[in-house]
């Protein structure tokens, strides 16, 4: 179908296949073909696209990227890229900035495969094609719009009474909350356990913590799941001294 052939309700479609998923880089791969050594180590460290409405993000390298784009007529126009300012191993760097020479401009958008695994193709004028896998956000996986939270997490687990596991070790955790300047308010003293993990979230012996957590409403889980799931979204503190706030 050419460009101008897009139809409203198919620019639609493609707008929200693009903010449904997170978009894992695979391919990239110059005019003749040939494979762009500068973006391999990118497939190695699984770069990704994540897009909102309106706001592009990009993860994988050394620094997040992030800008705005518009979808229109089958082509990804993407404005120029900011950045975080930490600095790594120059081979992340040197990604970054071949991420960002790529991402930018007018980009033809093809998308294919299924709603289980979807592919998203992004072809340059110069003739680079860059090649991506969608994974399911977890709005997408979960069915909900995630609520932020904080959570303190203890330092060490507790065994816990578990419905289908024995002498099952939990996680202790009591929410916290910070007012509007950003201070701590001070913590409960009663800590819960927490019967499932938090994904994205590796928990270390005798490493206390604070996250900033999205808890989603799972609408339709497995008979043996839970109804509430706990997504990483940032490490605010840690302490591994292992005293707790207060």
């Amino acid at each position: 179908m050419p460009a101008s052939a897009v139809t409203p309700s198919a620019a639609a479609e493609t707008q929200a296949t693009l903010t449904a998923y997170h978009w894992r880089l695979t391919s990239a791969t110059d005019a003749a073909g040939q494979s762009i050594a500068a973006l391999q180590k990118g497939i190695e460290h699984q770069v990704r696209l994540s897009f909102t409405a309106d706001g592009l993000n990009i993860r994988g390298g050394c620094n997040a990227q992030f800008g705005g784009y518009t979808y229109k007529n089958g082509v990804l126009t993407i404005a120029n890229l900011a950045s975080t300012m930490k600095a790594c191993e120059q081979s992340l760097m040197q990604l970054d900035a071949e991420i960002g020479q790529r991402l930018k401009g007018d980009l033809r958008v093809a998308l294919s495969g299924d709603k289980a695994e979807p592919a998203l193709e992004l072809a340059a004028q110069d003739g680079t094609v860059l090649k991506f896998i969608g994974e399911p956000t977890p709005e997408t996986l979960y069915g909900s719009t995630g609520q932020i939270m904080f959570l303190e997490v203890a330092a060490k687990r507790a065994e816990c009474s578990h419905p289908m596991i024995p002498h099952y070790q939990c996680l202790m955790v009591r929410e916290r909350k910070f007012n509007e300047a950003g201070i701590a308010l001070p913590a409960p003293d009663k800590w819960q356990p927490l019967y499932q993990s938090i994904e994205g979230f590796e928990h270390q012996d005798g490493v206390r913590t604070v996250l900033r957590v999205k808890r989603y409403d799972w609408k339709n889980p497995p008979a043996d799941a839970p109804s509430k799931v706990y997504v990483l979204d940032m490490v605010v503190e840690q302490d591994a001294s292992g005293k707790q706030a207060r």
